[in-house]
């Protein structure tokens, strides 16, 4: 049997990150994956999934922007499995539609601190386990609210700390590419699904732009479930030629920065 591949998921304990880890664990039977959370103790889905997939889950803890703790979790993947296949950096917040005049400095250090520092503590940590794989991938969850070209700039929606930082959240990743010529690296938008965090975005964007978009996109947001089967395709089959320092979207097109 060949060795199993290593997933590192972070923000695995609802929405998307636990799409993602649910869809790793029924494709792969030779996956084992690290379910990164903030308190495993109460990540009841994730402990459910363990219990079914005892031998191919652990979930860990894994704090955004912790440096000490995403090392120690770095040395408990390197005590068992000596390397990690590919990160997806999944963990980040969106808790305020305030647009540039009312946005709160609290808020934009807050975004910048998960949605940015967080994947660069995550990434530094686990580098040395990355180049101990033969197909190394480190894949940050964007969104296409980052384009400067894109609806979120043009409309009145507001998410001016999420969109930010999500931008900057792409340079970074682009960055890791052009520094490190033996990963694959890339930015993965998600596009709409139907998680927490799109129906906080909706609620609190008072200029109902949002749910106009939505509604004229489909009338059915796609789910979890669909959206994580799209992703760990494109996830497993990217190459550093093709997706390499490219804004890739659900659908494997590219989107502009």
């Amino acid at each position: 049997m060949s060795r199993a591949t290593v997933y590192l998921v972070t923000g695995s304990n609802r929405g998307l990150g636990l799409g993602l880890v649910t869809h790793i664990l029924e494709k792969h039977n030779n996956a084992f994956v690290y379910a990164g959370v903030r308190n495993p103790d109460n990540a009841s889905s994730l402990q459910n999934l363990q219990t079914k997939y005892s031998d191919r889950i652990a979930v860990v803890k894994c704090v955004s922007a912790d440096v000490e703790g995403n090392i120690a979790l770095g040395k408990e993947i390197e005590k068992r499995h000596g390397r990690v296949d590919t990160v997806i950096a999944n963990a980040g917040i969106y808790n305020s539609a305030a647009d540039v005049v009312d946005v709160s400095v609290a808020s934009m250090e807050e975004h910048f601190h998960v949605n940015v520092t967080g994947t660069i503590v995550l990434f530094q940590s686990m580098f040395s386990l990355l180049k101990k794989s033969t197909m190394p991938r480190f894949v940050p969850i964007s969104s296409s609210g980052a384009c400067l070209d894109g609806l979120a700039v043009k409309f009145p929606t507001g998410g001016v700390a999420y969109g930010a930082t999500k931008a900057a959240l792409n340079w970074t990743t682009r960055k890791i590419h052009f520094e490190n010529d033996w990963i694959i690296v890339f930015p993965l938008s998600p596009g709409p699904v139907d998680t927490d965090m799109l129906r906080v975005a909706v609620a609190e964007d008072k200029s109902g732009v949002l749910q106009t978009l939505i509604d004229a996109e489909t009338s059915n947001v796609p789910t979890v479930e669909t959206v994580s089967v799209s992703l760990i395709k494109l996830i497993d089959e990217s190459t550093r030629d093709k997706e390499g320092a490219q804004f890739v979207n659900v659908d494997g097109t590219r989107l502009p920065w």
